[in-house]
């Protein structure tokens, strides 16, 4: 027996009796009917509560002939969806003559589209005093009826540009070809390998590409890209071979090869393990940020995928379209950098054949406008992220630690040939040079007179305490990693000596170097800004007290006009360190040659690796001019020697 909707309440007391007495007679009816035949309600229940576990075996159970792929269907209709998470529930139930029916409403959340509901009914049967499901692929959805299958399709939104300083673009877009392997599709991996390699793969990449391909034989898996040009050309010899999958899409690249190749990044195919970090809405296919700043800001500049839910008949056709949503495109990125600073910033490494790298920085903002880390084919970011030696230019922390302690650039110094401290022997490299105070100790770089002044005059936590002042040891937030700088406090005397000089256990990196150049210019120390919103975007600043920044001005520009600087075609108004570094062992030991300065408000730090002793970095000032060299400096008191060359600074200043 069914009972209708519950009674209105009564007009008039003479029907109270009457209704109250059908549902007493209804309840011992149906009392009657319990004790005798089972509600499906409870068959309803159990299988809603294994569906959501995904239990097949279960459900299974409860089904009157489940067919031989139940398992396969309800298993492939959820992975088909992307379903997270899912929900069952029953609304109302209705039996007769031992068939019942259950409105189910099935609670999904899909991967990259979030919440999706689905109406389909539950069908019983009654056999044997047992409520059985009477299954289809219909219980799943009426629109599986016919054979078919959920699609989920994607649509990611045009990629959001990077953005540097006035707007301008560091992306552009270009169409490609990706050329991959799918594990499924391959017969001879030797004469694949053979193929791809002989089309211009790397065979690394072949070599990963299938292995990948076979752990995961239904994933795309990338091995080399190439434009839509070349791509027509190899069509003819790779088409047809077996296990070959190809990928149309626009590439995204820099507008430089040093931006591409570290600030900017690269964007490609995604591997499996970036599809396994990423996760939703992220699929086999998908194009994603793998290195710099396309990899850290994946997310903001990709957007979310417009997402269409469809069911494919076995053709191929489409029968149904269940749901729409729409792209939510990225959001541009915002950088400082200049590209006209960083073009030419590049250019005045080209041609170096050792590894340099340079930063440039706006010194009244501490925004970076060039970041260049040579060569391009590197994807480490020694400009950022490497840790040096600083060497001499290290000697303006310590002349800022020795002018806070009372000492001018008019103090007495000298600059013997060797001075030995604690048991340890410190040389200048040829001998001494005529020094009569910290000024001309500061523009001859002579190593002994700063051991001795830092010795005699400062403690054990000066040179830390002074760097600290500097934010060097201070790991910058600007958006990408970048390392802070290690100045330690010194074991003893020794150890005391060889900071001050920039060597022992100092160690910074360029943009630490340009940052202090940056201080010095300004007066005024700043966090280093790349990204706009990054956290060191309003991260406080401080300043240096004024007769620090008037000495260090005075002593760099002495540097330029009578020292190691001098005569070697720095432009006018350039303040400047020279410094070279010993690293590793040897003997002689390598060395790394530094310069850094200021010119207007631009700030600049360059170091080319293994440059020399006594090497000041220079480069190309115009097309036709001599190749760019390290030019001899006289740092370490060495003396200067003649070049045509003009230092990278002329190249990247106002």
């Amino acid at each position: 027996m069914r009972l209708g909707p519950p009674a209105r309440r009564a007009k008039t007391p003479a029907v109270v009796p009457l209704v109250l007495g059908a549902i007493m007679l209804g309840g011992l009816l149906g009392g009657c009917a319990g004790s005798s035949t089972p509600a499906p309600g409870t068959t309803v229940r159990s299988f809603l509560t294994n569906w959501a576990r995904r239990d097949w075996a279960a459900m299974s159970r409860l089904v009157e002939r489940p067919p031989a792929d139940f398992e396969q269907i309800n298993a492939a209709a959820l992975s088909d969806l992307g379903v997270t998470k899912a929900r069952y529930i029953a609304g109302l139930t209705t039996q007769d003559a031992g068939v019942a029916e259950s409105r189910i409403t099935e609670d999904l959340n899909l991967a990259g589209f979030g919440k999706f509901v689905l109406h389909s009914t539950l069908r019983l049967v009654l056999q044997s005093a047992r409520w059985r499901v009477e299954w289809s692929p219909a219980t799943i959805s009426p629109a599986l009826n016919n054979g078919g299958h959920f699609v989920v399709s994607m649509v990611w939104p045009v990629r959001a540009p990077i953005l540097g300083a006035d707007g301008v673009a560091l992306t552009t877009e270009a169409p490609i070809v990706t050329v991959g392997v799918e594990g499924m599709y391959v017969k001879d991996p030797e004469s694949l390998t053979a193929a791809l390699t002989a089309a211009g793969a790397p065979s690394s990449a072949v070599s990963q590409a299938l292995a990948a391909a076979k752990q995961h034989p239904t994933w795309f898996e990338p091995v080399f890209t190439v434009t839509r040009a070349r791509y027509l050309e190899l069509k003819p010899s790779l088409y047809p071979l077996a296990g070959t999958v190809f990928q149309a899409s626009v590439q995204r690249s820099a507008i430089t090869p040093g931006l591409e190749a570290q600030v900017v990044g690269r964007v490609g195919p995604i591997t499996a393990q970036e599809l396994d970090e990423l996760g939703a809405p992220y699929g086999p296919t998908s194009f994603v940020g793998q290195t710099g700043l396309e990899q850290v800001y994946e997310r903001q500049l990709a957007g979310s995928p417009g997402v269409t839910v469809t069911v494919s008949e076995p053709n191929g056709n489409t029968e149904e379209t269940l749901a729409v949503s729409g792209p939510k495109p990225g959001r541009p990125l915002q950088t400082s950098i200049d590209p006209v600073v960083q073009k030419a910033a590049e250019a005045a490494l080209a041609g170096q054949t050792k590894n340099a790298a340079l930063v440039a920085v706006r010194a009244s903002t501490g925004q970076l406008l060039a970041v260049v880390s040579d060569p391009s084919s590197d994807e480490f970011d020694q400009a950022l992220d490497g840790a040096f030696p600083p060497g001499s230019t290290f000697k303006t922390v310590t002349s800022t630690a020795l002018i806070e302690n009372g000492l001018s650039p008019l103090s007495p110094a000298s600059c013997p040939s060797s001075l030995t401290i604690d048991g340890e022997t410190f040389h200048n490299a040829e001998g001494d040079a005529p020094v009569q105070d910290i000024a001309q100790a500061f523009a001859e770089s002579c190593n002994t007179a700063f051991i001795a002044l830092a010795t005699s005059h400062l403690g054990a936590s000066s040179l830390p305490a002074t760097a600290a002042l500097f934010d060097i040891g201070k790991v910058p937030a600007m958006g990408l990693a970048a390392f802070g700088g290690i100045v330690p406090s010194p074991r003893d005397g020794a150890d005391l000596a060889a900071s001050a000089i920039g060597q022992g256990r100092v160690l910074v990196s360029p943009l630490e170097m340009a940052m202090v150049a940056a201080a010095i210019d300004s007066g005024t120390v700043r966090e280093p800004k790349l990204v706009v919103g990054a956290p060191d975007d309003h991260s406080p600043t401080h300043s240096l007290e004024k007769v620090v920044v008037n000495d260090l001005h005075e002593m760099m520009a002495d540097v330029v006009a009578n020292g190691t600087a001098a005569g070697t075609g720095l432009p006018p108004g350039t303040y400047a360190k020279t410094g070279t570094a010993e690293y590793a062992s040897g003997n002689p030991p390598p060395t790394d040659a530094w310069l850094i300065g200021f010119n207007g408000d631009i700030a600049f730090a360059v170091v080319v690796i293994n440059g020399g002793y006594g090497a000041l970095p220079t480069a190309r000032s115009r097309p036709g001019s001599s190749t760019p060299s390290a030019r001899p400096s006289r740092d370490w008191c060495a003396r200067p020697a003649a070049s045509a060359d003009r230092p990278i600074v002329s190249d990247i200043g106002p």
